[in-house]
């Protein structure tokens, strides 16, 4: 009886010390895999919620049955298939996302551009291509219906009707930032106000990142191939953060670099004096979007285009000698400011 009695001691003092622990825990942090990346939540808490991965897993696999165009039963790989001339209603997030999406297509004057999904495929892109690189006349032939503009909305937003059935749309620029969002927003509808949400990159940032007052720490990646360090980092809070760049994602062939990112004004992959843009906004969205246009653009009318929209940008460009050289916009300077030096 006596050894029964203290093995019911230990139980008790074990389950306990694992109470205990899961209770005043300083952080929650679980993630998992979804948009062919990987995701990450850390939560300053002192009561882990275990529904949370599930409830997170759940947002997520919704998103992307919405926005995948690696799923043929997605509501956008359905919006692509539809015939010119046909009024296709869209659900709620999808609406959301293409209604910020042609603001920011105006924006930025065709420089971020979903209808690309075309001139994506016909690089071997897409899903189920292999890299080729067309000819002028394919380019041309293409071009012609790869437009933003051959979408039209209703007032609301909750209809569209494709001019030309051969249009289709890639919402991989602005897709994975918006479930960043929707994650933030169903926790801070669960009442937590410190944490991060990152999925492959992208970033949204709130409260603090401790009980002293401190802000999360970020750091910006050197901007070339093969090299994991940090060129900046930074203390921010209560912004989502996007990063684009040329040495991220490419494909080389016959000792040519090609990005995936394309042009929707030549129709080719991006290739200019940027190396990476990341961009601060109030939204993962927006900061998506903003950086694949600003990408596109090039440093010049990057800056331009940022400073009359009061965006927050940082910019590294190509330096033969050095390296990369670093640029921002007037309202990332404060930022910066805030940063803790290189890496």
């Amino acid at each position: 009886m006596r050894i029964l009695k203290y093995i019911s001691i230990i139980f008790l003092l074990v389950a306990l010390a694992v109470f205990l622990r899961s209770t005043f825990s300083d952080y929650q942090e679980f993630g998992g895999k979804a948009f062919n990346t990987y995701y990450k939540i850390k939560i300053r808490t002192s009561v882990a919620d275990k529904s949370l991965p599930e409830q997170v897993a759940k947002i997520l696999q919704d998103v992307d049955a919405k926005m995948s165009v690696f799923r043929e039963d997605s509501e956008i790989s359905r919006l692509n298939r539809a015939s010119a001339g046909e009024d296709f209603a869209l659900s709620d997030d999808l609406s959301k996302v293409l209604k910020t999406a042609k603001r920011i297509n105006k924006e930025s004057n065709g420089a971020f551009d979903p209808a690309v999904a075309p001139l994506i495929d016909l690089w071997g892109f897409g899903p189920g291509h292999e890299f080729r690189a067309p000819s002028k006349q394919e380019l041309s032939a293409v071009k012609a219906y790869s437009d933003f503009r051959k979408l039209n909305f209703s007032k609301d937003y909750k209809n569209v009707i494709k001019k030309d059935g051969r249009t289709s749309l890639n919402l991989s620029a602005i897709a994975k930032g918006y479930a960043v969002d929707k994650v933030a927003e169903s926790l801070d509808n669960l009442g937590f106000r410190d944490y991060i949400v990152e999925i492959g990159g992208e970033l949204r940032l709130s409260g603090k990142r401790d009980e002293e007052g401190n802000l999360w720490n970020i750091g910006i990646g050197v901007p070339l191939r093969h090299y994991k360090g940090n060129a900046l980092v930074m203390e921010i809070s209560d912004y989502a953060v996007a990063t684009s760049g040329d040495y991220r994602n490419f494909i080389e062939e016959d000792g040519k670099v090609f990005s995936h990112t394309i042009s929707p004004q030549t129709g080719q992959p991006v290739k200019n004096d940027l190396a990476s843009v990341t961009v601060f906004a109030p939204t993962c969205m927006e900061a998506d979007a903003y950086a694949t246009a600003i990408m596109a653009m090039g440093k010049q009318k990057g800056l331009e285009l940022a400073n009359k929209i009061k965006l927050p940008i940082i910019l590294f460009t190509h330096n033969p000698k050095r390296g990369f050289d670093m640029e921002s916009s007037k309202q990332a300077q404060q930022l910066i400011g805030l940063g803790h030096g290189n890496d």
